[in-house]
């Protein structure tokens, strides 16, 4: 891929928002009181009775004795429905919204798509994603300058991986980018991914993500489902490519994230410095265990994994491998509780199927209590996103909490009775407010 075909890929979702508006709408800023509502604060497992004053955009005043509006506030009575953060994808890949045919669609194409993917998150209550790899930085800023309609998106820029490994998407006829001689660059599918081998090639893939604007690392750890030429059971990479990835990661105070299934690739990522776990569904007790002696995350996703033949765009092995790994889900959660590991929530939703994210909220209650869920999607999975450090641009969110940023949903319906509420975001979201902003109100006319 040239240089003028990737800064075209860059900027195409920039142009996408200006020349295609998003459907949400937004209220002006300023001053928005919530009254008559029922507080999930993020961690607590009740509702407290209150009312929540937001202020541009943070939370101003939570309280449970009634608050007096400022002068030109926007008055919301919540009718006694249920205030909650709002929600964090843990593993988002806003930019694979297009079917697994379409990969290599013009950036046109993928960009108009990527748009859609951004607002429908925003829609179903998502106010912030952390991206699992393949997302450019500028999408980011895109979004925070408004040129976009989305969730706050932290980046991982290009995923990392070797040659042959998960990221490795090229045809069997497609040359290697370093081995042909050809001029081919390591870039792969617009920026997605980036084939490195060797030590000295993870410092510069690394480094090349940092200069662009990601605020954490994603590698491709060992095999993957959606990937045809590497099997579950490979290790990838060696222990000295991760360490120098870990090594440029830790120089911007930052982590790395790593895709992976089965406990030799695990231990071999751990051992060397990486931080979270993605997957890991075929993991063993001693593995788990010593994810635990080193605080490591693993972050899971449970719907995805359950949808087998409704994933489009798979092939028969593809599916193999699916159910090879999905017959350790059980295992996995039992470990996750028994050694008391963070995990967040996360979806890891591709291949256009994006406005069912919402169906991981059910999924997790075979699993899970509501309550659980709820903080995993909100408080839990904020502390996980910090982790980025010093390459964190924004401020506190995940909690109602006075000075954090207003990030909220308003709920019809008992989510922490019933979770499966949340699977049907248009009857239950009826408010969705990111930065102090609204972008969906379906509230009945007073």
């Amino acid at each position: 891929m040239n240089l003028d075909r990737r800064r075209l890929a860059v900027s195409l979702c920039l142009i996408t928002g200006l020349l295609f508006p998003a459907g949400l709408t937004e209220a002006e800023e300023g001053s928005v009181l919530f009254k008559n509502v029922r507080i999930f604060n993020g961690v607590e497992p009740t509702l407290a009775e209150g009312h929540v004053l937001v202020s541009g955009n943070t939370i101003a005043q939570v309280s449970e004795a009634p608050i007096e509006p400022p002068a030109g506030a926007r008055v919301i009575d919540g009718g006694g429905r249920v205030l909650s953060p709002g929600f964090i994808d843990l593993h988002a890949h806003v930019t694979l919204g297009t079917p697994k045919d379409m990969l290599r669609a013009h950036p046109w194409v993928r960009g108009a798509i990527t748009g859609k993917v951004l607002e429908s998150y925003l829609r179903n209550g998502f106010t912030t994603v952390r991206d699992a790899g393949g997302t450019h930085p500028e999408l980011a800023r895109a979004v925070d300058r408004g040129l976009l309609t989305g969730p706050r998106v932290y980046p991982s820029g290009a995923v990392i991986t070797q040659t042959s490994g998960h990221g490795d998407f090229r045809m069997p006829h497609d040359p290697h980018p370093t081995l042909c001689n050809c001029g081919a660059d390591h870039t792969l599918v617009d920026g997605f991914s980036v084939i490195a081998d060797g030590e000295a090639q993870w410092l510069a893939a690394v480094r090349e993500n940092f200069k662009h604007g990601a605020t954490q690392i994603k590698i491709m750890g060992g095999g993957g489902v959606a990937s045809d030429y590497d099997p579950i059971h490979t290790l990838q990479p060696t222990p000295e490519e991760i360490r120098a990835a870990v090594q440029a990661a830790s120089d911007w105070g930052t982590y790395v994230m790593a895709h992976s299934y089965t406990s030799p690739a695990i231990r071999r990522l751990v051992e060397n410095g990486v931080k979270v776990i993605e997957h890991g569904l075929l993991i063993d007790d001693d593995t788990a265990r010593l994810c635990a002696e080193k605080g490591v995350v693993i972050s899971t996703q449970i719907a995805i994994f359950r949808m087998g033949a409704e994933l489009p765009g798979l092939t028969e092995e593809n599916r193999a491998k699916m159910q090879q790994v999905l017959a350790g889900q059980d295992n996995l959660i039992g470990l996750i509780k028994k050694y008391g590991l963070k995990t967040g929530f996360g979806t890891d939703f591709v291949f256009g199927i994006y406005p069912r994210v919402n169906e991981e909220f059910a999924a997790r209650a075979d699993y899970f209590t509501p309550a659980e869920i709820l903080r995993q999607a909100t408080s839990e999975n904020a502390e996980i996103v910090r982790m980025a450090g010093p390459l964190d641009p924004y401020g506190d969110f995940g909690e109602i909490r006075e000075g954090w940023l207003a990030d909220l949903v308003l709920i019809e319906g008992e989510p922490l009775e019933d979770i499966t509420v949340l699977a049907r975001p248009n009857e239950s979201l009826v408010l969705v407010m990111k930065d102090g902003k609204i972008y969906k109100d379906s509230l009945p006319a007073d």
